[in-house]
C-alpha cells in the first residue's frame, strides 16, 4: 500500500447512529487508488505512518464528508428561487400548482432541445459541485434524450429520473407512452440502477400509467421517486381525483409504488394513518426527502419530524431546487434547525449534518463510498471556510460537535435560531406555516427574505472539493 494523499485539519465525521465526531486535529490518509486507508487523530496516525505522511497539506477550515441531495430538479436549476414568480395570494389549487403551470413547465419544455438541456445539466453539475454536493437523486424531464444526457454528464453518484406525466400538464410535456418501455429499458441497459423511474406526482400520472411504471421498474430492478403531501390544496385535489383511495399516500400503496424503494418528497400533510403506511413501506426501502427551504418558501408547511423519526423512517435533508434559490445544503441544514426549533428536540446540528451526508448515502446505496470517513471508502471530502469560534475548553465531544456545526460550519448562533422559536420574531409565521400554510404575500416574504439572506451568506463557504484523491472544485486558494 502506497500513501499518496494526506490531509490534516479540523474534521467532522458522521456515524451510523446519527451522531457526529469532532476532532480539532485529525487526518485522512489515502492510497494511490483514491481510497481511504486510515482516519483518526493526527498524533496517532503520524506515529503509525511516520515519514510516509510528512509533507501533508493542512486545511485551515473545516473538513466534512461530501454531501448528497436526494431530491432536486435539474431543469428547474435555471429558475431556482423563482418557482412562485408572478404568483400572488392563494390561487385556485394552491401556489404549488400555480407555480408549476406558470414557471416550471415552461422551463422543462426547453429540455426538448437536447443542446439546451445539456447546457442546463452542465450548469447544474458545476453549481452543485461548488456547494460540496457530489451526488443524489434528481428529476430530469419527460424527454429521454435529456435524461440520457444527464446520466452521461453527471458523476455516477447521481441517480436521474425520466419523468412520467400524461395529464394536467402541457401537451409538450406528456410521456410518450408508446415508447416508454423501450426508453426505460435502453436507459437501464446503459446506466443500471442510476435510472430512477419517476412518477411526477399523483395528479400528473393516473393509476394505469403508474402501475405500468411499477411493472417496468420491477422488471429492471429500479427504484422510484415521487412527491407526496406537499400542500393542503394539493392534497385535497389529489384525494378528489382518487375517491376510492383512503388518502394521498394510499394512492401510491394501492398502485404498488411503495414497493419500489421510493424516495418520497416532502411528506408534510400526513395523517397518522399515512405515517404508518410510510413506515410499513420502509420494509421495501422507502425513504422521505425533507426540504425545509422549499417547504418554507412555497408556504407549504413543516414536516412532522418526530412522527417520521419515531417510526424509523429514513430521511435526508434535500434542496428541492428550483423551489430553493440555492443548491447549498448548508443553507438547508440551517433552515432545518430553524423551522424545528422549539418544535422538535430531534433537530440538532449533528442531526442536520448526518442527514446531508451519511443518511442520504445510506438511502442511495452509496454508503460504501461516501458519507463518512472510514478505511475503504473514497478519499473524498469537502473543505469549508471556517474560523474556529469554539473555545478549546468546551464540554463533551458531542456538545462540541453541535457547537462547531452551528457556529463554524453554518456561521450561525443560538440567537439566530431563537427568532424561529414559537413566540419568536419569525416563530409566529412558522407556526402558521405549520398549521395552514402561508399564502404568497407579505408574511411569506418575511421568511423568504431571511432565507435568501442566509443563502447569500453561505454561498461561498465551500472552498475545495476532493473526489477520490483529485481536486474536483477549488476557489483558487491553496488552503482554506
Amino acid at each position: 500500500m502506497t500513501v499518496s494523499h494526506v490531509v490534516r485539519g479540523r474534521m467532522l465525521n458522521p456515524r451510523a447512529d446519527g451522531s457526529v465526531d469532532y476532532s480539532s486535529d485529525a487526518a485522512i490518509i489515502g492510497d494511490d487508488r483514491g481510497r481511504i486507508v486510515a482516519f483518526g487523530s493526527w498524533n496517532d496516525l503520524s506515529a503509525q505512518f511516520g515519514s510516509a505522511v510528512q509533507g501533508f497539506r493542512r486545511a485551515g477550515g473545516l473538513i466534512i464528508p461530501p454531501m448528497l441531495d436526494a431530491h432536486i430538479h435539474i431543469p428547474q436549476h435555471p429558475i431556482r428561487g423563482r418557482f412562485l414568480e408572478g404568483i400572488i395570494g392563494s390561487p385556485e389549487g394552491g401556489p404549488l400548482l400555480a407555480g408549476l403551470n406558470r414557471n416550471v413547465f415552461p422551463a422543462e419544455t426547453l429540455c426538448a432541445d437536447t443542446a439546451l438541456a445539456r447546457r442546463a445539466i452542465e450548469d447544474f453539475r458545476d453549481d452543485t459541485l461548488s456547494h460540496g454536493v457530489v451526488g443524489g437523486a434528481a428529476y430530469m424531464t419527460v424527454h429521454t434524450p435529456a435524461t440520457r444526457a444527464a446520466l452521461e454528464l453527471l458523476a455516477d453518484t447521481w441517480g436521474v429520473g425520466l419523468v412520467l406525466m400524461q395529464r394536467f400538464c402541457p401537451p409538450t410535456l406528456r410521456t410518450d407512452e408508446l415508447t416508454l418501455d423501450e426508453d426505460i429499458a435502453s436507459l437501464a441497459a446503459d446506466f443500471g440502477a442510476r435510472v430512477i423511474v419517476t412518477d411526477r406526482f399523483a395528479g400528473a400520472v393516473d393509476t394505469p400509467l403508474r402501475r405500468r411504471a411499477v411493472a417496468i421498474a420491477t422488471r429492471h430492478e429500479l427504484r422510484m421517486q415521487t412527491h407526496l403531501n406537499e400542500q393542503l390544496a394539493e392534497k385535497a385535489w389529489i384525494e378528489s381525483l382518487y375517491p376510492e383511495a383512503a388518502s394521498y399516500t394510499d394512492v401510491y400503496r394501492r398502485d404498488n409504488l411503495l414497493d419500489r424503494a421510493p424516495i418520497l418528497a416532502h411528506c408534510i400533510r400526513m395523517s397518522p394513518a399515512e405515517h404508518d403506511m410510510l413506515a410499513a413501506a420502509t420494509q421495501t426501502g422507502a425513504a422521505a426527502a425533507h426540504c425545509p427551504v422549499s417547504n418554507t418558501l412555497l408556504g407549504s408547511g413543516v414536516m412532522y419530524l418526530d412522527e417520521i423519526v419515531s417510526r424509523d423512517v429514513p430521511y435526508a435533508i434535500c434542496t428541492d431546487v428550483g423551489a430553493s434559490p440555492t443548491t447549498s445544503l448548508l443553507c438547508e441544514m440551517l433552515q432545518f434547525l430553524r423551522v424545528h426549533r422549539g418544535r422538535s428536540r430531534l433537530a440538532t446540528p449533528q442531526e442536520a449534518l448526518f442527514r446531508t451526508t451519511l443518511a442520504p448515502a445510506q438511502i442511495l446505496g452509496l454508503a460504501d463510498r461516501v458519507g463518512s470517513f472510514e478505511p475503504g471508502k473514497d478519499f473524498s471530502f469537502v473543505e469549508v471556510a471556517a474560523t474556529s469560534k469554539i473555545a478549546a475548553a468546551d464540554g463533551a465531544a458531542a456538545a462540541s460537535a453541535d457547537a462547531v456545526i452551528l457556529t463554524d460550519l453554518l456561521d450561525a448562533g443560538d440567537d439566530d435560531l431563537r427568532r424561529y422559536e414559537p413566540g419568536g420574531e419569525l416563530g409566529k409565521l412558522v407556526d402558521e406555516l405549520a398549521v395552514t400554510g402561508l399564502p404568497v404575500g407579505s408574511s411569506l416574504s418575511e421568511l423568504t427574505t431571511d432565507v435568501e439572506r442566509t443563502a447569500r451568506r453561505l454561498d461561498a463557504k465551500i472552498v475545495r472539493v476532493t473526489l477520490e484523491g483529485r481536486v474536483a472544485f477549488s476557489r483558487g486558494r491553496d488552503t482554506v
